[in-house]
């Protein structure tokens, strides 16, 4: 489990303990949970099906002569919906039932992948023909991805959601393994159009096994987010998490250099003196047997090193490998270092997606995991562009070369920026407000602000614990959803201090009571442990009148005498 970066983070470091888990968690406990055993099958077939087809997609673009930049860009196709899509539906996968969400966005992707293939059995299949296929696939996979990746803990005890997140990476790369050469034996015995129909029958497969999926759906107190809503209180919530900052700049910073790898290396395979389908298909295999023996050793090595340690020495071992990949093109060097890129490309994204599903809540869990995305996926796409063009000016060898230099830089510059250790999961858990349910009628709760006050009496002795309480506390505050915070000193009274936060609405107001987790009551029972008196903090909740004006009826207008 993981821990917050700093003192001042944003969990208390005395959380209590959670039960012991009636399963013995490791890496492979997860299995054991029917839900989550036939969906992770399903998804291998699915996985298998989409290597496949990118060996054949990969190799008709590099056949046609396409120019180094137009065959980076099927990874930027690839991953521009997911930087700007993701993010929106990281809302409705938090507000809406996650099954129903990611069924649409599959369809999407089949109906993008039944295109490809009627085009390839037509013959109109052509580079810019299939960027676009690509596509609007990625735009159905934007959908798929938060919504995918938070049902990972309706899946599965949250104590096995870690296991999990690495078993579906291992899932992936299994995938990446084989499935490469799968695509490129069918490419060379029977051609494209019917590696691209096997990929359309093997994510039908995945369709049906989220079809069948039923559980009990999570009780939601209020009713759902619109979406500009829930994307600023995403943004809010980010802008006072330290853990998500940092995993979000580290996690880009590492996309733009090592994006090199997957958008040259189908012009490795090509330049090289036996360039086939076959080799690349070796060459996507070798990342894949790399990322399948890495996962085997992930957790040891973040129970040694740390998930800091982890994410740098992997990062700097795949500087090194593509540096060796840029300065070499003998095949004894080449696959050795392809290798030990597949085990550090699963030690470093495994780390940040775990870090992200065991240090965020649920209520905003997919648009933390959404956030996380769009910046690897923003890395990788704007990687990929700038190496593609790099590799027409500098050539491809130059390209990697250069990347690698520029990820050990990357590696130096964020040595500091330290991601979490340890965190008990029960801290997170939501629980029930002590404040007192309050009714809302006779004025409207989506307008007028709502201005909070909390009034302690703070003697001089515990006043040193107030001020560092305060810092904890103002995070609490703006992460769940108040737009200001202050703490005041009253200076006509002694004693007595008032926590005063702004929050834009009614229904806002509920919305952060709703989100209180076990660790946000800790913080807040804490300073009223602070607060002497017979009777609690004394809680005063002020209402705009422009929610008053708007619930009767009335339009506001100024009268152009007044001004």
């Amino acid at each position: 489990m993981l821990q917050p970066v700093s003192p001042s983070a944003d969990l208390p470091a005395d959380a209590p303990a959670a039960p012991a888990p009636a399963l013995t968690v490791s890496t492979l406990s997860p299995l054991a949970f029917p839900a989550f055993r036939i969906i992770w099958i399903a998804n291998l077939f699915a996985n298998l099906g989409t290597w496949a087809q990118s060996v054949a997609a990969a190799w008709i673009i590099t056949t046609e002569q396409s120019s180094p930049l137009m065959v980076a860009m099927i990874q930027v196709a690839a991953a521009f919906p997911l930087v700007a899509l993701s993010i929106l539906t990281g809302v409705l996968a938090d507000n809406y039932d996650r099954r129903k969400v990611m069924l649409i966005g599959m369809l999407l992707e089949l109906a993008g992948g039944v295109f490809i293939t009627v085009l390839a059995f037509a013959g109109l299949l052509h580079p810019i023909t299939l960027i676009a296929s690509v596509f609007c696939i990625a735009i159905g996979s934007a959908v798929v991805t938060p919504a995918w990746q938070a049902a990972v803990g309706e899946q599965v005890p949250r104590a096995h959601v870690g296991s999990a997140v690495l078993l579906n990476s291992v899932n992936y790369n299994v995938a990446r393994a084989v499935g490469p050469a799968i695509g490129g034996l069918l490419l060379g015995a029977m051609g494209a159009p019917w590696v691209f129909l096997l990929n359309c029958f093997c994510y039908g497969g995945l369709i049906w096994a989220i079809w069948r999926w039923k559980r009990d759906l999570p009780v939601r107190r209020l009713p759902p987010e619109g979406i500009f809503e829930g994307v600023i209180a995403a943004l809010r919530y980010t802008q006072h998490s330290t853990v998500t900052r940092v995993v979000m700049l580290r996690s880009f910073a590492f996309g733009l250099s090592a994006s090199a790898l997957w958008a040259l290396l189908p012009l490795l395979a090509h330049d090289h003196e036996a360039g086939s389908a076959l080799l690349y298909g070796y060459m996507l295999g070798a990342l894949g047997v790399g990322a399948i023996l890495g996962s085997a050793v992930v957790r040891r090595v973040q129970a040694a090193w740390g998930a800091s340690g982890l994410v740098t020495v992997t990062a700097a071992l795949l500087a090194a490998c593509l540096l060796a990949l840029g300065l070499t093109s003998t095949l004894w060097v080449v696959f050795p270092a392809l290798l030990l890129s597949g085990s550090c490309w699963i030690g470093v994204l495994a780390t940040y997606n775990t870090t992200v599903q065991m240090l965020v809540p649920d209520w905003v869990k997919a648009r933390a995991l959404a956030l996380y995305q769009t910046s690897i996926f923003g890395g990788l796409a704007a990687g990929s562009f700038m190496w593609g063009h790099f590799a027409g000016t500098m050539g491809v060898s130059g390209a990697l070369a250069t990347a690698g230099v520029m990820l050990g830089i990357t590696v130096a510059l964020l040595y500091r920026s330290r991601l979490p250790e340890q965190v008990n999961t029960q801290s997170l858990a939501r629980v029930d407000s002590t404040e007192p349910a309050m009714a809302a009628a006779g004025f409207n709760t989506q307008h007028g602000s709502v201005l909070v006050a909390v009034e302690y009496l703070i003697p001089k002795e515990k006043l040193s614990a107030l001020i560092g309480a305060a810092h904890p506390l103002r995070l609490l505050r703006l992460r769940n959803g108040a737009q200001q915070w202050q703490l005041f000193r009253d200076l006509e009274r002694e004693g007595v201090w008032r926590e005063v936060f702004l929050v834009e609405s009614w229904m806002q107001y509920l919305r952060m009571i709703d989100r209180l987790t076990l660790a946000d009551k800790m913080v807040l029972d804490e300073v009223r442990a602070l607060h002497s008196g017979d009777k609690p903090p004394v809680v005063s909740r002020n209402v705009s009148y422009l929610a008053m004006n708007e619930a009767q009826g009335f339009s506001l207008r100024r009268d152009p005498e007044s001004l």
